[in-house]
């Protein structure tokens, strides 16, 4: 019996060889006869999908802006962005990389810090067009704070963390210290960190001895590491400072109408409000050389909220 069992077992595996043998011969055969068998197929496939249109991008970068969770911002946007046509939110993590794409890209709109808009793109002949102001409870400023472990701090002998660059950190801690002399301010060490909230964790881990950041990434930190925040101490306030702006890059007036009127309505929509908030912001505010884009009606409607187009 048990000899019975090995032949049928024989039986089967030579069987199940020739069988591979015979597939494998068939498909070397096709590839000789055919060798675009491949392409054909896959301009097959392509014939018969849906031709789609290229996406409008929406670059964002912000230092001060903890975005380690780039993945849910970008599918918030996403989410919401769907509805009003082909746009797609892409954050960039690198300044560099950043403002190459500003340089490059002939038809997107950019998210940016409005300091970074100011240092680089301000200038029109970069072809940028400042196109909305963020605000959060009607405000378009928010403030920076200087943060340590004590009260008893000595500027002379610390390091401090802090995110951009240093000649913007070195802006912001004359704006803190008004009597600090440019020799004084240029013997301060200043720790460069890629986000906001880097800059307390370098306080939290002894990296630092203080941190310059904002009052968002600290209640961030709250949330995120309690053990860091919870020695954490607020010495100053810096003067009020801008918050992101939007600028488009593009010369069609059409497709800049549609973004202005999905950015509009975001304060509006429950889809917006998450994909806004993720930002630090609860609304935009349509900068007064930009009001044409927008239908009148909708204008006076904003205007009657006491929003969007007025002054803050």
């Amino acid at each position: 019996m048990r000899s019975q069992t090995k032949i049928n077992n024989a039986l089967i595996n030579s069987a199940d060889l020739k069988i591979s043998r015979f597939g494998l011969v068939f498909i070397i055969c096709c590839l000789v006869c055919f060798p675009n068998i491949g392409l054909m197929a896959e301009q097959l496939i392509s014939d018969n999908s849906p031709q789609s249109s290229p996406r409008t991008k929406i670059y964002f970068y912000n230092p001060e802006i903890n975005t380690a969770r780039n993945l849910v911002l970008k599918s918030a946007w996403d989410d919401y962005l769907y509805e009003f046509g082909a746009y797609e939110f892409q954050p960039v993590d690198n300044g560099d990389d950043f403002k190459g794409l500003v340089y490059r890209d002939q038809n997107a709109a950019f998210i940016m810090a409005e300091w970074f808009y100011s240092a680089f793109f301000s200038s029109k002949e970069n072809g940028v067009e400042l196109a909305f102001k963020g605000l959060l409870n009607g405000k378009d400023t928010y403030q920076k704070v200087l943060v340590s472990h004590s009260n008893s701090i000595d500027l002379t002998k610390m390091t401090i963390a802090c995110s951009g660059t240093k000649a913007r950190a070195k802006e912001v801690l004359r704006s803190i210290y008004p009597k600090l002399s440019p020799q004084q301010l240029d013997k301060i060490k200043i720790l460069l960190v890629p986000k906001d909230i880097d800059a307390l964790m370098a306080v939290g881990y002894g990296l630092a001895g203080l941190a310059l950041t904002t009052e968002l990434s600290l209640s961030t930190m709250a949330r995120l590491n309690e053990h860091v925040y919870k020695d954490l101490v607020v010495i100053k306030q810096s003067q009020p400072l801008k918050r992101s702006v939007l600028v488009f890059k593009s010369s069609n007036k059409k497709l800049k109408a549609s973004l202005a009127h999905a950015l509009i309505t975001m304060s509006t929509h429950a889809k917006g409000k998450q994909a806004i908030n993720l930002l630090g912001l609860d609304e935009w505010q349509l900068v007064d050389s930009l009001s044409t884009l927008m239908p009148k009606k909708e204008k006076d409607e904003s205007n009657k909220k006491g929003g969007h187009y007025n002054d803050k």
